[in-house]
């Protein structure tokens, strides 16, 4: 994913990042109903009908989810001041969800989608304002 251009879901579905499955499925229908190209003589109304079925398509699944607010984050957190400075093989790696992991000291977690890994990243944790940089 380019790190100048990431799409926020959340925000095409119109919900808080905490939104429940069922807030973003509701919001999805709604949309859904509003952008369908058949309704609207807009010509980029595909274009927003198309990213709104994306945007549910990622969002709907739990793992799908935990991926990309892993890169969401990777993406938001990538201008954070750096707290810690540690390698890739320094991070729990979960297989089956594509994720890497790492303590940090106030409990929370830092996450990093194998999608995100590059030569340097920083991240953020998800309970502080702690970021780290993880090399490979």
């Amino acid at each position: 994913m380019d790190k100048d251009y990431f799409i926020d879901y959340y925000q095409v579905l119109q919900c808080d990042r905490t939104a429940t499955t069922h807030e973003l499925k509701k919001n999805y229908q709604r949309l859904l109903l509003s952008t369908h190209p058949d309704k609207m003589d807009i010509k980029n109304s595909k274009n927003m009908f198309l990213l709104v079925q994306k945007a549910w398509s990622v969002l709907k699944d739990s793992e799908t989810r935990k991926q990309y607010d892993a890169m969401f984050s990777c993406h938001e957190n990538s201008e954070l001041l750096l707290y810690d400075t540690i390698t890739l093989s320094d991070m729990s790696l979960n297989s089956a969800e594509g994720i890497y992991t790492y303590k940090c000291r106030c409990g929370g977690t830092y996450a990093l989608s194998k999608d995100c890994v590059e030569a340097e990243i920083i991240i953020g944790c998800d309970e502080c304002s702690f970021s780290i940089q993880v090399n490979k």
